[in-house]
């Protein structure tokens, strides 16, 4: 039951990884407005825009 109850928390942090990876749809090169990225932690924080 524990290694099940790992693997779980271990997909859900993976997702959750992704997700702040891939955070805009914007191509390169394109400037990105100001957003907030969610930390591994699940703290947020706020990234001024930039060049992507």
């Amino acid at each position: 039951m524990k290694k099940i109850v790992n693997a779980l928390l271990l997909l859900v942090m993976a997702v959750n990884f992704s997700a702040c990876v891939v955070h805009t749809r914007a191509p390169r090169g394109e400037w990105v407005r100001g957003h907030y990225v969610i930390g591994p932690h699940g703290g947020r924080h706020w990234v001024p825009g930039h060049y992507r």
